[in-house]
């Protein structure tokens, strides 16, 4: 046996643990597999650089010894040091071929340097010398579900599981994988698991808020968070999670502290910012938002949430000109833009500009949505012989409508869990001629996508601004959104439909009743958007028109926003800067039904459209329950909508130029209580014979939009090829 001499004895760590009492202290001499005993019982106390030493020892006498290459690497990966780590274990592998533990410290080593795929190769080697080898297959299914290898990875979790039921950080990593897969109940079951092993996983019961959440069981969630927090009280997403719940069931000022609180304990985490941004701007403080927004930029310029939070909080400041709005979203976007990628020649590509076009709709939004109602009479009318439709759908959980979209498709294809790079190839390999990217700046839409360049021809569509895409082809628009003078600016070029908005004819609707001012002897006016488009120029002017209908009151309604008494003190307070008592305000809460929704419009006699952004979604449904929307005109898309939908309604008198217009056209409709109620009578129907509810014209126009888009290209793609 060969023996070594000590540099020094390790009479201060001898009594460490009691491991370490079974070497003496004046031992002068160890063994090779004494000092590796010695080592790896260091090691597991802690004791990494006296551990490191013993190893070294080892190494000096026997450089390839398996054993003390695989712990020195292992130490070196603890250290930081990773290339040392992959050489070092990379060696005790080659000795020791059979080593299962070096296989999947490797395979751990490869996951901290990014290199999933590695990692993979080096877990499966592990468990090819031991199928059951948990440790190995726990690792397995994480960095399977890194490369987005689901499926797989739900597979190697539940053997993992049979072997080893009893880990609570097997049962979460399991709920992580559920989630994933879009099964919010298995994942809730797993986390739960987890919880009855270990009550202090905070992850877990993170999760399991977060779930909640998502459910709309909010009470719930904020009583999972609460107790997690009970633990760990400096624990940042518990923290922010507990903020979003806090703000949907409208405890706004509570929801600002948690996301304050988050932000002391770290100033630079992007997702407090985000979060703190989100809280600002349902408190209607958009300047304060936008702030959180850049903050989170500037510390990653491609920080997705962030940039599109403050893509769309920038239409909601009422002083932005044309310029600082265009300059926004290059600034914001111009980190994505691919200059090489952006005008990528499709060289096989047929120039046939008459044959059948392959086109693609990109979006987050096919399900219960507002654009999806925007957009389904679209998808439903296309004409397949000329026309093949693909779907890629960014969509966690489907429902009915996605059903819906499916049907009407010739392919669906989901992006979930792929990179934007991925969806881009994806959009590629399909050939696609045409692609659309719906409602870019929000939810989980992904125009990053159209950077890499997957098509010929790509196209914004409702987007409420430029997509700020050097690779942006098209934005679709109307001549009332966008005139020929429209000061508005676009990295695209402008295409002009003769009709934006589309909306399907609903059944069940609530029936239209008389105006409420023949039965209330007072007028009432009416809003039910979103809070933060409720400028304080809006808020004057609506005092103004208060003042000049004696006796009239205002009724909003957005959601629950309005149900704490915090926020009912604040928009009192907006008001009565103006001094309008809080009497004349009506403000209602609720998370209805579409037709209980609807019914808050039997309480309205007309409507009262904010600036500068405008209402879309709730202008229709105004529209539809027979309730006039006074709407004024501005410069950009976002304060243009309500006149666009108005006026293709058959109502183009509902637009004013100016506020003082916007007053009196108030007045007027108010004054005449018998016209008005005519008007209630007869909208409906006047509506649904309008080109906003006709789908198999306005798929026919779009088509041809598509077809002129695709025949500009084939020119400019002759012209570049030559005789």
């Amino acid at each position: 046996m060969n023996h070594v001499t000590t540099a020094r004895p390790y009479s201060q760590t001898n009594n460490a643990s009691r491991g370490l009492g079974l070497f003496s202290p004046i031992k002068k001499r160890y063994s090779i597999s004494e000092l590796i005993a010695l080592g790896n019982s260091l090691h597991k106390n802690g004791k990494m650089e006296i551990a490191e030493s013993a190893f070294r020892k080892v190494l000096e006498h026997e450089p390839n010894n398996p054993v003390a290459n695989h712990f020195l690497g292992v130490i070196a990966h603890q250290s930081g040091h990773l290339e040392d780590a992959v050489r070092l274990i990379k060696k005790a592998v080659r000795l020791a071929p059979s080593y299962k533990q070096a296989h999947n410290n490797l395979g751990n080593i490869y996951e901290a340097l990014g290199k999933p795929e590695a990692a993979i190769s080096s877990y499966r080697n592990a468990l090819d010398l031991d199928a059951e080898y948990s440790d190995a297959l726990f690792n397995l299914g994480i960095a399977l579900r890194q490369v987005n290898k689901i499926l797989e990875a739900e597979e190697v979790f539940l053997e993992c599981v049979r072997l080893d039921p009893k880990r609570a950080d097997l049962q979460y990593e399991i709920g992580q994988t559920y989630q994933k897969l879009g099964k919010r109940t298995e994942a809730q079951i797993a986390y739960r698991i987890a919880l009855e092993i270990d009550p202090q996983h905070t992850e877990a019961r993170l999760n399991v808020g977060n779930i909640l959440t998502t459910l709309g069981k909010i009470d719930e969630a904020i009583k999972e968070f609460d107790i997690a927090l009970e633990n760990s009280p400096k624990h940042i997403k518990l923290i922010n999670s507990k903020g979003v719940a806090q703000r949907k069931i409208g405890l706004f000022n509570e929801s600002l502290e948690c996301s304050k609180q988050s932000l002391e304990l770290d100033p630079d985490n992007i997702e407090t910012l985000n979060t703190l941004g989100a809280a600002y701007q349902t408190l209607g403080d958009n300047e304060r938002a936008a702030d959180c927004y850049w903050r989170a930029l500037r510390l990653n310029p491609e920080a997705e949430c962030a940039h599109k939070c403050l893509l769309f909080v920038a239409l909601n400041l009422p002083d932005i000109t044309s310029q600082e709005l265009f300059d926004i979203h290059r600034e914001v976007r111009s980190p994505f833009d691919k200059p090489l990628l952006t005008n990528k020649s499709f060289p096989d590509r047929s120039l046939d500009d008459r044959r059948r076009l392959k086109v693609g709709y990109l979006s987050s939004d096919f399900r219960t949505h507002v654009v999806a109602m925007n957009i389904l009479p679209l998808i439903a009318n296309h004409n397949h012989e000329h026309f093949e439709i693909f779907l890629y759908g960014q969509v966690e959980y489907p429902d009915d409508i996605t059903d819906n979209f499916k049907n009407f498709a010739d392919h669906w294809r989901s992006t979930m869990l792929m990179s934007n790079e991925d969806v881009a190839q994806m959009i590629e390999d399909d050939d696609i001629d045409i692609l659309i990217t719906l409602a870019g700046r929000f939810d989980e839409n992904r125009p990053i996508v159209a950077s890499f360049r997957p098509a010929p021809v790509q196209v914004s569509f409702h987007d409420c601004a430029t997509s700020g895409l050097e690779a942006m082809d098209y934005y679709l628009t109307d001549k009332i959104l966008h005139p020929s003078d429209s000061p508005e600016q676009f990295t695209e070029q402008l295409y002009r439909l003769p009709v934006y908005y589309q909306y399907p004819i609903q059944e069940g609707l609530p029936s239209i009743q008389d105006t409420p001012a023949i039965e209330n002897d007072f007028i009432t006016f009416g809003c039910f958007n979103k809070p933060e488009k409720i400028s304080e120029p809006v808020y004057e002017l609506w005092a103004e028109i208060l003042k000049a209908i004696p006796e009239s009151k205002i009724l909003m309604k957005y959601f629950n926003h309005y149900s704490q008494p915090g926020m009912q003190e604040r928009i009192q307070g907006r008001f009565a800067k103006y001094n309008i008592p809080e009497d004349r305000l009506i403000l209602r809460c609720g998370i209805d039904s579409r037709h209980s929704h609807l019914d808050n419009y039997h309480a309205v006699d007309i409507s009262l459209d904010p600036f500068p952004f405008n209402g879309a979604t709730t202008t229709f449904e105004s529209l539809t329950m027979g309730v006039p929307v006074v709407t004024l005109l501005g410069r950009h898309f976002v304060d243009r909508v309500a006149s666009s939908i108005v006026t293709h309604a058959g109502f183009p008198e509902l637009v004013t130029k100016d506020k003082k217009a916007y007053l009196n056209l108030a007045e007027k409709l108010a004054g005449d209580v018998s016209a008005l109620n005519r008007m209630r009578l007869s909208m409906r129907d006047q509506l649904h014979k309008s080109s906003l509810c006709d789908g198999e014209g306005y798929a026919n126009k779009v088509e041809g939009a598509y077809r002129d888009m695709w025949s500009q290209w084939c020119k400019s793609n002759n012209s570049a090829v030559g005789p």
